[in-house]
Protein backbone atom coordinates (compact mmCIF):
# COMPACT_ATOMS: atom_id res chain seq x y z
CA UNK A 1 0.00 0.00 0.00
CA UNK A 2 1.59 3.41 -1.01
CA UNK A 3 2.16 5.33 1.94
CA UNK A 4 -0.11 8.56 1.09
CA UNK A 5 -3.30 5.82 1.29
CA UNK A 6 -1.93 4.50 4.71
CA UNK A 7 -1.93 8.45 5.41
CA UNK A 8 -5.39 8.81 4.08
CA UNK A 9 -6.79 5.86 6.09
CA UNK A 10 -5.20 7.69 9.45
CA UNK A 11 -7.01 11.17 8.24
CA UNK A 12 -10.10 9.29 7.72
CA UNK A 13 -10.23 8.00 10.87
CA UNK A 14 -9.87 11.28 12.60
CA UNK A 15 -12.44 13.19 10.52
CA UNK A 16 -14.56 10.12 11.72
CA UNK A 17 -13.15 10.26 15.28
CA UNK A 18 -13.82 14.47 15.35
CA UNK A 19 -16.93 13.69 13.61
CA UNK A 20 -18.60 11.68 16.48
CA UNK A 21 -17.61 13.87 19.12
CA UNK A 22 -18.78 16.83 17.76
CA UNK A 23 -22.14 15.05 17.02
CA UNK A 24 -22.31 13.82 21.03
CA UNK A 25 -21.76 17.36 21.87
CA UNK A 26 -24.39 18.58 19.76
CA UNK A 27 -26.87 15.94 20.59
CA UNK A 28 -25.60 16.43 24.19
CA UNK A 29 -26.70 20.17 23.79
CA UNK A 30 -29.48 19.26 22.66
CA UNK A 31 -30.86 17.69 25.18
CA UNK A 32 -30.02 20.20 27.22
CA UNK A 33 -32.35 22.88 24.97
CA UNK A 34 -35.16 20.39 25.33
CA UNK A 35 -34.38 19.96 29.19
CA UNK A 36 -34.62 24.11 28.81
CA UNK A 37 -38.02 23.95 27.03
CA UNK A 38 -39.35 21.38 29.16
CA UNK A 39 -38.52 24.26 32.01
CA UNK A 40 -40.32 26.69 30.14
CA UNK A 41 -43.22 23.97 29.53
CA UNK A 42 -43.51 23.36 33.48
CA UNK A 43 -43.02 27.10 34.25
CA UNK A 44 -46.34 28.24 31.87
CA UNK A 45 -48.35 24.84 33.17
CA UNK A 46 -47.64 26.69 36.61
CA UNK A 47 -48.69 29.70 35.59
CA UNK A 48 -52.26 27.93 33.94
CA UNK A 49 -52.72 25.96 37.06
CA UNK A 50 -52.41 29.55 39.40
CA UNK A 51 -54.78 30.91 37.36
CA UNK A 52 -57.65 28.81 37.23
CA UNK A 53 -57.13 27.75 41.07
CA UNK A 54 -57.11 31.91 41.67
CA UNK A 55 -60.78 32.03 39.68
CA UNK A 56 -62.95 31.40 41.79
CA UNK A 57 -66.43 32.90 40.24
CA UNK A 58 -67.08 33.71 36.44
CA UNK A 59 -66.43 37.62 37.10
CA UNK A 60 -63.11 36.92 38.18
CA UNK A 61 -62.12 35.00 35.09
CA UNK A 62 -59.69 36.54 32.47
CA UNK A 63 -60.31 34.68 29.25
CA UNK A 64 -57.33 36.28 27.31
CA UNK A 65 -55.01 35.73 30.03
CA UNK A 66 -55.32 31.96 29.81
CA UNK A 67 -55.39 31.81 26.09
CA UNK A 68 -52.06 33.41 26.22
CA UNK A 69 -50.83 31.21 28.66
CA UNK A 70 -51.44 28.34 26.55
CA UNK A 71 -50.44 30.08 23.64
CA UNK A 72 -47.26 30.15 25.88
CA UNK A 73 -47.39 26.59 26.87
CA UNK A 74 -48.13 25.21 23.58
CA UNK A 75 -45.12 26.98 21.76
CA UNK A 76 -42.71 24.81 23.35
CA UNK A 77 -43.36 21.44 22.04
CA UNK A 78 -43.76 23.20 18.87
CA UNK A 79 -40.12 24.44 19.60
CA UNK A 80 -38.86 21.04 20.56
CA UNK A 81 -40.48 19.37 17.24
CA UNK A 82 -38.86 21.92 15.29
CA UNK A 83 -35.54 21.47 16.35
CA UNK A 84 -35.33 17.25 16.37
CA UNK A 85 -33.99 16.17 13.29
CA UNK A 86 -34.59 12.96 11.26
CA UNK A 87 -31.01 11.47 12.49
CA UNK A 88 -32.51 11.99 16.59
CA UNK A 89 -35.75 10.19 15.17
CA UNK A 90 -34.05 7.59 13.70
CA UNK A 91 -32.19 6.91 17.38
CA UNK A 92 -35.10 7.27 19.11
CA UNK A 93 -37.07 5.32 17.12
CA UNK A 94 -34.34 2.28 17.67
CA UNK A 95 -34.09 2.88 21.42
CA UNK A 96 -37.52 3.53 22.77
CA UNK A 97 -37.86 6.99 23.25
CA UNK A 98 -40.00 8.20 20.38
CA UNK A 99 -42.72 8.90 22.84
CA UNK A 100 -40.95 11.85 23.65
CA UNK A 101 -41.95 13.19 19.84
CA UNK A 102 -45.21 11.60 20.39
CA UNK A 103 -45.60 13.49 23.81
CA UNK A 104 -44.99 16.69 21.97
CA UNK A 105 -47.50 16.22 19.25
CA UNK A 106 -49.78 15.17 21.72
CA UNK A 107 -49.10 18.52 24.29
CA UNK A 108 -50.11 20.29 21.15
CA UNK A 109 -53.45 18.96 20.52
CA UNK A 110 -53.99 18.82 24.30
CA UNK A 111 -53.13 22.62 24.44
CA UNK A 112 -55.26 23.29 21.21
CA UNK A 113 -58.19 21.58 23.39
CA UNK A 114 -57.90 23.97 26.14
CA UNK A 115 -57.79 26.85 23.76
CA UNK A 116 -61.12 25.82 22.05
CA UNK A 117 -62.37 25.06 25.37
CA UNK A 118 -61.76 28.74 26.69
CA UNK A 119 -63.43 29.28 22.90
CA UNK A 120 -66.85 27.48 24.06
CA UNK A 121 -66.92 29.23 27.42
CA UNK A 122 -66.78 33.03 25.58
CA UNK A 123 -69.61 32.10 23.28
CA UNK A 124 -71.61 30.59 26.29
CA UNK A 125 -72.28 26.94 24.47
CA UNK A 126 -71.07 25.33 28.32
CA UNK A 127 -71.49 26.25 31.87
CA UNK A 128 -69.23 28.11 33.97
CA UNK A 129 -69.03 24.89 35.98
CA UNK A 130 -68.51 22.60 33.28
CA UNK A 131 -65.82 25.21 32.05
CA UNK A 132 -64.00 25.16 35.04
CA UNK A 133 -63.87 21.19 35.62
CA UNK A 134 -62.95 20.54 32.06
CA UNK A 135 -59.77 23.50 32.64
CA UNK A 136 -58.22 22.12 35.69
CA UNK A 137 -58.39 18.47 33.42
CA UNK A 138 -56.48 20.52 30.98
CA UNK A 139 -53.82 21.66 33.36
CA UNK A 140 -53.13 18.40 34.92
CA UNK A 141 -53.30 16.50 31.19
CA UNK A 142 -50.40 19.34 30.03
CA UNK A 143 -48.58 18.58 33.38
CA UNK A 144 -48.57 15.10 33.45
CA UNK A 145 -47.15 15.29 29.34
CA UNK A 146 -44.46 18.10 30.76
CA UNK A 147 -43.34 15.12 33.31
CA UNK A 148 -43.72 11.79 30.59
CA UNK A 149 -41.35 13.93 28.64
CA UNK A 150 -38.26 14.10 30.95
CA UNK A 151 -38.01 10.52 31.09
CA UNK A 152 -37.17 9.81 27.23
CA UNK A 153 -35.06 12.72 26.65
CA UNK A 154 -32.64 11.86 29.67
CA UNK A 155 -32.61 8.05 28.09
CA UNK A 156 -31.96 9.53 24.75
CA UNK A 157 -29.15 11.83 25.77
CA UNK A 158 -27.54 9.33 28.47
CA UNK A 159 -27.78 6.71 25.07
CA UNK A 160 -25.80 9.21 23.01
CA UNK A 161 -23.08 9.85 25.39
CA UNK A 162 -22.98 6.24 26.75
CA UNK A 163 -22.81 4.63 22.68
CA UNK A 164 -20.29 7.61 21.02
CA UNK A 165 -17.83 8.14 24.22
CA UNK A 166 -16.69 4.49 23.91
CA UNK A 167 -16.41 4.47 20.14
CA UNK A 168 -14.36 7.48 20.47
CA UNK A 169 -12.16 6.26 23.14
CA UNK A 170 -12.01 2.93 20.47
CA UNK A 171 -10.97 5.05 17.12
CA UNK A 172 -8.35 6.96 19.33
CA UNK A 173 -6.70 3.38 20.05
CA UNK A 174 -6.73 2.71 16.48
CA UNK A 175 -5.58 5.61 15.16
CA UNK A 176 -2.52 5.70 17.54
CA UNK A 177 -1.88 1.60 16.94
CA UNK A 178 -2.26 2.21 12.92
CA UNK A 179 0.07 5.64 13.67
CA UNK A 180 2.67 3.38 15.17
CA UNK A 181 2.21 0.67 12.32
CA UNK A 182 2.85 3.34 9.71
CA UNK A 183 5.93 4.80 11.68
CA UNK A 184 7.31 1.42 12.01
CA UNK A 185 6.67 0.10 8.35
CA UNK A 186 8.01 3.70 6.40
CA UNK A 187 11.29 3.64 8.99
CA UNK A 188 11.74 0.11 8.07
CA UNK A 189 11.27 0.84 4.23
CA UNK A 190 13.63 3.61 4.74
CA UNK A 191 16.29 1.64 6.34
CA UNK A 192 16.02 -1.12 3.53
CA UNK A 193 16.35 1.76 0.93
CA UNK A 194 19.92 3.17 3.13
CA UNK A 195 21.44 -0.84 3.29
CA UNK A 196 20.64 -1.47 -0.30
CA UNK A 197 22.29 2.10 -1.18
CA UNK A 198 25.40 1.05 0.90
CA UNK A 199 26.80 -1.51 -1.27
CA UNK A 200 29.04 -0.73 -3.90
CA UNK A 201 27.56 -1.63 -6.80
CA UNK A 202 27.60 0.22 -10.28
CA UNK A 203 24.43 2.57 -11.15
CA UNK A 204 23.14 0.25 -13.11
CA UNK A 205 22.98 -3.01 -10.09
CA UNK A 206 21.44 -0.10 -8.05
CA UNK A 207 19.22 0.98 -10.20
CA UNK A 208 18.01 -3.02 -10.98
CA UNK A 209 18.26 -3.21 -7.28
CA UNK A 210 16.10 -0.48 -6.29
CA UNK A 211 13.26 -1.88 -9.37
CA UNK A 212 13.35 -5.06 -7.59
CA UNK A 213 13.16 -4.63 -3.72
CA UNK A 214 11.32 -0.73 -3.66
CA UNK A 215 7.47 0.10 -4.22
CA UNK A 216 5.72 2.94 -3.92
CA UNK A 217 6.83 6.69 -3.85
CA UNK A 218 10.15 5.99 -1.98
CA UNK A 219 11.34 4.14 -5.70
CA UNK A 220 9.82 6.96 -7.47
CA UNK A 221 12.17 9.43 -5.46
CA UNK A 222 15.11 7.48 -5.32
CA UNK A 223 14.47 7.06 -9.46
CA UNK A 224 14.00 11.20 -9.27
CA UNK A 225 16.86 12.17 -6.78
CA UNK A 226 19.45 8.85 -8.39
CA UNK A 227 18.76 11.42 -11.70
CA UNK A 228 19.92 14.74 -10.16
CA UNK A 229 22.42 13.86 -7.17
CA UNK A 230 25.25 11.51 -6.65
CA UNK A 231 24.46 8.53 -4.44
CA UNK A 232 25.62 9.03 -1.04
CA UNK A 233 23.97 12.40 -1.36
CA UNK A 234 20.88 10.71 -2.32
CA UNK A 235 20.75 8.48 0.32
CA UNK A 236 21.11 11.24 3.17
CA UNK A 237 18.35 13.51 2.26
CA UNK A 238 15.99 10.55 1.35
CA UNK A 239 16.61 9.45 5.06
CA UNK A 240 16.59 13.20 6.31
CA UNK A 241 13.56 14.03 4.56
CA UNK A 242 11.37 11.13 5.87
CA UNK A 243 12.06 10.39 8.82
CA UNK A 244 11.44 14.39 9.22
CA UNK A 245 7.91 13.48 7.77
CA UNK A 246 6.99 10.87 9.85
CA UNK A 247 8.21 12.17 13.39
CA UNK A 248 6.42 15.79 12.38
CA UNK A 249 3.05 13.87 11.19
CA UNK A 250 3.09 11.08 14.02
CA UNK A 251 3.80 14.01 16.43
CA UNK A 252 0.98 16.18 15.21
CA UNK A 253 -1.53 13.31 15.16
CA UNK A 254 -0.70 11.56 18.53
CA UNK A 255 -1.29 15.32 20.01
CA UNK A 256 -4.20 15.87 18.05
CA UNK A 257 -5.35 12.76 19.52
CA UNK A 258 -4.53 14.13 23.04
CA UNK A 259 -5.59 17.11 22.93
CA UNK A 260 -9.56 15.43 21.20
CA UNK A 261 -9.72 12.95 24.34
CA UNK A 262 -8.69 15.63 27.29
CA UNK A 263 -11.54 18.13 25.26
CA UNK A 264 -14.31 15.68 24.77
CA UNK A 265 -13.64 14.44 28.74
CA UNK A 266 -14.08 17.44 29.76
CA UNK A 267 -16.98 18.95 27.67
CA UNK A 268 -18.73 15.86 28.47
CA UNK A 269 -18.34 16.18 32.46
CA UNK A 270 -18.85 19.90 32.45
CA UNK A 271 -21.76 19.45 30.22
CA UNK A 272 -23.30 16.93 32.05
CA UNK A 273 -23.28 18.61 35.13
CA UNK A 274 -25.10 21.13 35.24
CA UNK A 275 -27.56 18.85 33.41
CA UNK A 276 -28.05 16.37 35.93
CA UNK A 277 -28.39 19.31 38.40
CA UNK A 278 -31.53 20.69 36.97
CA UNK A 279 -32.89 17.39 36.03
CA UNK A 280 -32.94 16.68 39.99
CA UNK A 281 -34.07 20.27 40.69
CA UNK A 282 -37.39 20.01 37.88
CA UNK A 283 -37.71 16.90 39.82
CA UNK A 284 -38.30 18.78 42.96
CA UNK A 285 -40.11 21.47 41.01
CA UNK A 286 -42.53 18.72 40.36
CA UNK A 287 -42.64 17.58 43.52
CA UNK A 288 -43.58 21.18 45.21
CA UNK A 289 -45.57 21.85 42.80
CA UNK A 290 -48.00 18.40 43.46
CA UNK A 291 -47.97 19.27 47.31
CA UNK A 292 -48.96 23.23 46.00
CA UNK A 293 -45.57 24.40 47.68
CA UNK A 294 -45.07 26.90 45.21
CA UNK A 295 -42.93 29.24 47.13
CA UNK A 296 -40.31 26.24 47.02
CA UNK A 297 -40.83 25.07 43.88
CA UNK A 298 -39.93 28.93 42.42
CA UNK A 299 -36.43 28.65 44.23
CA UNK A 300 -35.69 25.82 42.61
CA UNK A 301 -36.78 26.84 39.13
CA UNK A 302 -34.84 29.59 39.85
CA UNK A 303 -31.77 27.14 40.63
CA UNK A 304 -32.43 25.56 37.19
CA UNK A 305 -32.12 28.60 35.55
CA UNK A 306 -28.69 29.15 37.08
CA UNK A 307 -27.68 25.89 36.15
CA UNK A 308 -29.15 26.47 32.18
CA UNK A 309 -26.93 30.06 32.50
CA UNK A 310 -23.76 27.69 33.61
CA UNK A 311 -24.75 25.88 30.76
CA UNK A 312 -25.21 28.73 28.37
CA UNK A 313 -21.67 30.15 29.78
CA UNK A 314 -19.80 27.38 28.65
CA UNK A 315 -21.21 27.21 25.78
CA UNK A 316 -20.79 30.31 24.36
CA UNK A 317 -16.88 30.21 25.57
CA UNK A 318 -16.29 26.80 23.39
CA UNK A 319 -18.48 28.78 20.24
CA UNK A 320 -15.63 31.44 20.75
CA UNK A 321 -12.62 29.45 21.01
CA UNK A 322 -13.51 27.45 17.84
CA UNK A 323 -14.59 31.27 16.09
CA UNK A 324 -12.26 30.55 12.88
CA UNK A 325 -9.83 32.41 12.06
CA UNK A 326 -10.70 36.09 10.58
CA UNK A 327 -9.49 36.45 7.49
CA UNK A 328 -7.76 40.08 6.18
CA UNK A 329 -11.49 40.92 4.08
CA UNK A 330 -12.94 41.00 7.49
CA UNK A 331 -11.08 43.76 8.87
CA UNK A 332 -12.16 47.30 9.08
CA UNK A 333 -10.94 50.81 10.87
CA UNK A 334 -11.79 50.62 14.51
CA UNK A 335 -12.53 53.54 16.61
CA UNK A 336 -11.06 51.83 20.56
CA UNK A 337 -12.94 54.65 22.18
CA UNK A 338 -15.74 52.83 20.89
CA UNK A 339 -14.10 49.03 22.13
CA UNK A 340 -13.39 50.16 25.51
CA UNK A 341 -17.34 51.78 25.42
CA UNK A 342 -18.95 48.46 24.06
CA UNK A 343 -16.20 46.52 26.81
CA UNK A 344 -17.14 48.76 29.44
CA UNK A 345 -21.14 48.07 29.01
CA UNK A 346 -20.93 44.29 27.97
CA UNK A 347 -19.50 44.29 31.85
CA UNK A 348 -21.41 46.98 33.52
CA UNK A 349 -23.22 44.42 35.86
CA UNK A 350 -20.38 42.41 36.80
CA UNK A 351 -18.11 45.21 37.73
CA UNK A 352 -21.23 46.79 39.64
CA UNK A 353 -21.62 43.07 41.65
CA UNK A 354 -17.97 43.22 42.35
CA UNK A 355 -17.30 46.44 43.12
CA UNK A 356 -14.49 47.14 40.64
CA UNK A 357 -13.94 50.68 38.76
CA UNK A 358 -13.08 50.60 34.98
CA UNK A 359 -10.82 53.03 33.39
CA UNK A 360 -9.54 52.99 29.65
CA UNK A 361 -8.02 55.17 27.33
CA UNK A 362 -6.75 54.72 24.03
CA UNK A 363 -3.82 57.09 23.27
CA UNK A 364 -3.86 56.45 19.18
CA UNK A 365 -4.04 58.64 16.17
CA UNK A 366 -7.89 57.76 14.47
CA UNK A 367 -8.53 54.41 13.90
CA UNK A 368 -6.92 51.56 13.93
CA UNK A 369 -7.47 48.57 10.91
CA UNK A 370 -8.01 45.28 12.86
CA UNK A 371 -10.95 42.73 13.32
CA UNK A 372 -12.86 44.51 15.47
CA UNK A 373 -15.34 41.16 16.79
CA UNK A 374 -11.43 39.56 18.01
CA UNK A 375 -10.37 42.84 19.55
CA UNK A 376 -13.58 43.24 21.49
CA UNK A 377 -13.82 39.55 22.24
CA UNK A 378 -10.15 39.67 24.05
CA UNK A 379 -10.20 42.69 26.18
CA UNK A 380 -14.10 41.28 26.95
CA UNK A 381 -12.17 38.75 28.92
CA UNK A 382 -9.49 39.86 30.01
CA UNK A 383 -12.35 42.50 31.91
CA UNK A 384 -14.17 40.10 32.59
CA UNK A 385 -11.71 37.63 34.52
CA UNK A 386 -10.57 41.11 36.16
CA UNK A 387 -13.86 41.87 38.06
CA UNK A 388 -14.76 38.42 38.82
CA UNK A 389 -11.48 37.96 40.82
CA UNK A 390 -10.55 40.79 42.06
CA UNK A 391 -9.33 41.45 45.76
CA UNK A 392 -12.28 42.41 48.72
CA UNK A 393 -9.52 42.73 50.82
CA UNK A 394 -8.65 46.21 49.23
CA UNK A 395 -9.52 49.70 49.94
CA UNK A 396 -10.66 49.42 45.89
CA UNK A 397 -10.68 47.43 43.14
CA UNK A 398 -9.92 48.40 39.68
CA UNK A 399 -9.48 47.27 36.29
CA UNK A 400 -7.70 49.28 33.38
CA UNK A 401 -7.05 49.66 29.69
CA UNK A 402 -4.16 51.47 28.40
CA UNK A 403 -3.94 51.54 24.13
CA UNK A 404 -0.75 53.01 23.24
CA UNK A 405 0.42 53.82 19.62
CA UNK A 406 3.97 52.90 19.10
CA UNK A 407 5.99 52.95 15.84
CA UNK A 408 5.81 49.61 14.64
CA UNK A 409 2.98 48.49 16.45
CA UNK A 410 0.18 48.80 19.24
CA UNK A 411 0.73 48.02 22.85
CA UNK A 412 -2.57 47.61 24.59
CA UNK A 413 -1.97 46.87 28.60
CA UNK A 414 -4.74 45.16 30.81
CA UNK A 415 -3.96 46.01 34.51
CA UNK A 416 -6.18 45.17 37.93
CA UNK A 417 -5.35 45.01 41.31
CA UNK A 418 -6.61 41.23 41.84
CA UNK A 419 -5.94 38.27 43.17
CA UNK A 420 -3.06 37.83 40.89
CA UNK A 421 -2.10 33.93 39.48
CA UNK A 422 0.02 31.66 41.70
CA UNK A 423 3.76 32.28 40.39
CA UNK A 424 4.07 28.07 39.92
CA UNK A 425 1.17 28.64 37.56
CA UNK A 426 2.37 30.84 35.79
CA UNK A 427 2.84 28.50 32.67
CA UNK A 428 -0.45 27.30 32.25
CA UNK A 429 -2.12 30.28 31.77
CA UNK A 430 -3.16 29.84 28.57
CA UNK A 431 -4.34 26.67 28.49
CA UNK A 432 -7.51 25.09 28.40
CA UNK A 433 -9.90 24.58 31.42
CA UNK A 434 -7.18 26.12 33.82
CA UNK A 435 -8.57 27.82 36.81
CA UNK A 436 -6.55 29.20 39.83
CA UNK A 437 -9.36 30.33 42.07
CA UNK A 438 -12.23 27.89 41.40
CA UNK A 439 -13.75 28.80 45.12
CA UNK A 440 -13.67 32.58 44.31
CA UNK A 441 -16.26 32.93 41.04
CA UNK A 442 -18.20 30.38 38.01
CA UNK A 443 -16.11 29.85 34.87
CA UNK A 444 -15.15 27.69 32.16
CA UNK A 445 -11.94 27.76 32.48
CA UNK A 446 -11.28 28.42 28.61
CA UNK A 447 -11.40 32.44 28.67
CA UNK A 448 -7.30 32.83 29.01
CA UNK A 449 -7.38 30.21 26.23
CA UNK A 450 -9.79 31.77 23.66
CA UNK A 451 -7.94 35.07 24.06
CA UNK A 452 -4.75 33.76 22.93
CA UNK A 453 -6.20 32.28 19.90
CA UNK A 454 -7.62 35.61 19.15
CA UNK A 455 -4.29 37.36 19.88
CA UNK A 456 -2.38 34.38 17.20
CA UNK A 457 -5.23 35.42 15.18
CA UNK A 458 -4.40 39.16 14.99
CA UNK A 459 -0.63 38.26 14.44
CA UNK A 460 0.69 39.43 18.28
CA UNK A 461 1.61 38.36 21.34
CA UNK A 462 0.41 38.35 24.96
CA UNK A 463 2.43 38.04 27.84
CA UNK A 464 1.77 38.63 31.95
CA UNK A 465 3.42 39.54 34.86
CA UNK A 466 1.40 38.22 38.05
CA UNK A 467 1.72 38.70 42.01
CA UNK A 468 -0.85 38.74 44.94
CA UNK A 469 -0.67 43.01 43.79
CA UNK A 470 -2.49 42.16 41.00
CA UNK A 471 -2.03 41.10 37.22
CA UNK A 472 -0.81 43.33 34.10
CA UNK A 473 -1.17 41.83 30.53
CA UNK A 474 0.59 43.19 27.78
CA UNK A 475 -0.71 42.52 24.14
CA UNK A 476 1.58 43.51 21.14
CA UNK A 477 0.22 44.12 17.68
CA UNK A 478 1.99 45.08 14.52
CA UNK A 479 0.65 48.17 12.85
CA UNK A 480 0.75 46.71 8.96
CA UNK A 481 0.04 43.28 9.80
CA UNK A 482 -2.78 43.60 12.32
CA UNK A 483 -5.68 42.00 10.97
Amino acid sequence: MNISRKLMIIVVLTIFEISLTLFSMFEILQGAKFHQLNMLHLKYISEFSEQVMLTDDVDDLDTEKLRKTIYDIRQQPIDCLAQINGIEKFIMRRIGTYEAIELCEKDIVDANEGLKLIDSFVRNEISWQEFFVKLGSVSNILNQNSIDFEEPIVKTVEFIFNAMVPLVVIISIINIIFITYLSKNITGSINKVIALLSRENTNEAIDETISRNVSGEIKELLVVAGARLKEELVKTEINQKLELLVEQRTESLTKANDELAQFAYRMSHDLKAPLTSAKGLAQFVVQDIGEENFGEASENSVKIVSQMEKLERLIISVLALNDPEPKPEETSLVDMESVLSNVRENNAELLKENQCQFSGEANVEGDVQTNEKSMTLILDNLVSNAAKYCDKNKDFQFVKIIINEQKFDYSIRVVDNGLGIPEERLSEVFQMFKRFHPNVSFGSGLGLATVKKHVDYLKGSISLESSTKGTTFIITLPKEDTV
